[in-house]
């Protein structure tokens, strides 16, 4: 879409200014999940060339005066991974950037008995790096393919081991990765069941030298029909975690995290998280911090965003649709396939886990509880409902006072006075003034309330931000988090969508839908118009024109597929 220059300032805002009273409800027992927050461009591979280029399966290494140094397969768009046969190099002085590029790291080597060069992933031991990759498949057989090393002693400079491949594993063995488990290297890395095929498994071998490895054992085996790409282990607070990929044959951009105490067994039943990341890599900071990064074909470069670990059980997102005569409430259980949960509805309200149906009737409030049919009647109607961070928010129906459901049966909580419209969701819970229309931000207890910012012609929720788009709709906005600051990110929008995939914006004109990439003015156009669009905590979906068809963005490139219609409304939890 077109992003114009200029800059127009948010005014400044009054506090909701309605009595409010008693205390927020405390959340449920504690029980992790992992979440990720807003993601930026940190790297782009096609600056300085003459074409589009990508960056797929990437790994950081932090060397010893403190540069960061990028490596992962790169390829000029469109993607063609059976010639991906260099493997792209940047430097930078912080994790966040700015990032250089740099000469290939390393290139194909037919006589070494390379096809390819895939997913490198670099260690350091005493003075040396090791850099493992997979190298393709020997003479054509995928039974075959082989995982290789080189080592540098500078990063810039490799040499492969003489001696040929460490090993070879199964059909396509690929992607692997290192980590310190004990007093013992272990290799993570994606193959098959068996030589000829099978069902996809996370496999795994020992070392003392990161030379001889052992024979291989599973780690994790997927579901049937899934298979695993990019896996990505580590402990935090005696916890360990793989991060993986490829659990979605219709969603390229998704990773799936799951937890237990054995470094060499997870389930499915383990799972913490989903995440909007493909090719995801953990780095951790000089600080310790966790970041998550991303990287893919059609999505343009490499991207950061922080993660979060949080008490409460990890709930995964679905996505429901309202029938056209909204007869009817239904939840996609995979594919294009639905089931029926639930009868007539006035409107789907979804957010983090849950879903809220209002009565078409009487607009009294319902709760789904996870098996069809099961509702419970948790309040009466309202003007508007959102919910966020595992709480509940109405607006009542004459927008005279904001409200709280305390988690029990039909009590709520006024937190606030009278507003206009309630945005909510990882960032918080923000209403606007319905007199002046400027935007507040509520602190958590009722009566605390901040102001944020002037009237616009409507706001958008992530993550880690609040975005807005001017009165005029000329141009986009986002919240600094102090005071009254906004800062100008793009140019004239439509409508704004926010959720656990970031912020999305509707050309004026065209209605074409783009996905803001974390850096003022830097916007990637991911579809056509639509009559509606949903942002779940690691999905986009979208409703057709004509609400005939329900689709689901890929999360690359402009790639959709079709899941469901026709539907009067959609929702994600």
């Amino acid at each position: 879409m077109p992003f114009a220059p200029g800059l127009r300032a948010f005014a400044a805002m009054a506090v909701l200014t309605a009595p409010f009273v008693t205390a927020v409800p405390a959340l449920a027992a504690p029980a992790e999940s992992v979440t990720s927050g807003d993601f930026v461009r940190i790297y782009d591979p096609s600056v300085g060339e003459s074409r589009p280029w990508y960056i797929n399966d990437h790994t950081f290494v932090r060397d010893g005066a403190g540069t960061w140094h990028l490596f992962g397969i790169t390829h000029p768009e469109p993607a063609d991974p059976e010639d991906e046969d260099e493997f792209a190099h940047a430097t930078a002085p912080s994790l966040r950037g700015p990032w250089t590029k740099q000469p290939p790291a390393l290139t194909v080597d037919p006589a070494y008995g390379e096809s390819h060069l895939w997913a490198p992933h670099v260690v350091r031991d005493g003075s040396t790096y090791y850099m493992f990759y997979a190298g393709g498949q020997t003479l054509g057989d995928p039974s075959r393919s082989q995982i290789n090393v080189a080592t540098s002693t500078d990063l810039f400079h490799w040499k492969r081991r003489p001696a040929g491949p460490l090993f070879r594993d199964g059909y396509e063995a690929r992607d692997p990765m290192v980590t310190r488990v004990g007093s013992q290297w272990v290799m993570y890395y994606t193959a098959t069941a068996t030589a000829a095929g099978g069902r996809s498994v996370v496999g795994y071998r020992t070392s003392s030298d990161l030379i001889t490895w052992s024979a291989r054992q599973i780690a994790y085996t997927a579901p049937v029909g899934d298979w695993t790409e990019s896996p990505y282990v580590l402990q935090r607070d005696g916890t360990w975690h793989l991060f993986l990929g490829g659990s979605s044959v219709e969603n390229y951009v998704g990773t799936d995290v799951f937890a237990g105490s054995d470094p060499f067994r997870f389930q499915v039943a383990d799972q913490v998280g989903s995440l909007p990341s493909h090719a995801a890599e953990v780095p951790q900071d000089h600080d310790g911090r966790l970041w998550l990064s991303g990287a893919g074909w059609g999505v343009g470069g490499v991207d950061l965003a922080p993660l979060y670990w949080h008490a409460r059980p990890y709930t995964p997102h679905r996505l429901y649709a309202l029938s056209p005569d909204k007869s009817g409430v239904y939840q996609r259980t995979g594919g294009s396939s639905w089931i029926r949960v639930g009868g007539p509805a006035g409107a789907l309200i979804g957010g983090d886990g849950a879903l809220f149906a209002t009565n078409p009737s009487s607009g009294d409030l319902y709760k789904y509880n996870g098996t069809p049919d099961d509702w419970t009647k948790v309040g009466g109607p309202g003007a508007q409902f959102v919910y966020a961070g595992g709480r509940l928010y109405g607006l009542g129906p004459d927008k005279s006072a904001v409200y709280q459901w305390t988690g029990s049966g039909t009590a709520w909580t006024r937190i606030g006075g009278p507003a206009a419209t309630l945005y909510a969701g990882g960032a918080g819970l923000f209403a606007t003034n319905p007199s002046t229309g400027d935007i507040s931000k509520y602190n958590g207890t009722p009566d605390n309330w901040t102001k944020v910012g002037g009237p616009g012609a409507g706001f958008a929720v992530t993550g880690d931000h609040l975005y807005g788009l001017s009165p005029d709709k000329s141009a986009v906005f986002r919240w600094t988090g102090s005071g009254t600051a906004w800062t100008r990110i793009g140019g004239p929008a439509g409508t704004l969508y926010g959720g656990g995939v970031g912020l999305f914006a509707t050309n004026p004109s065209s209605g074409d839908l783009y996905k803001f990439n974390g850096t003022p003015d830097h916007w990637s156009e991911v579809g056509g118009p639509g009559a509606r669009f949903t942002v779940s905590g690691d999905d986009l979906y979208g409703l057709s024109p004509d609400r005939s068809g329900v689709y689901l963005w890929s999360g690359a490139g402009m790639t959709w597929t079709k899941v469901g219609g026709p539907a009067a409304g959609i929702a994600a939890d």
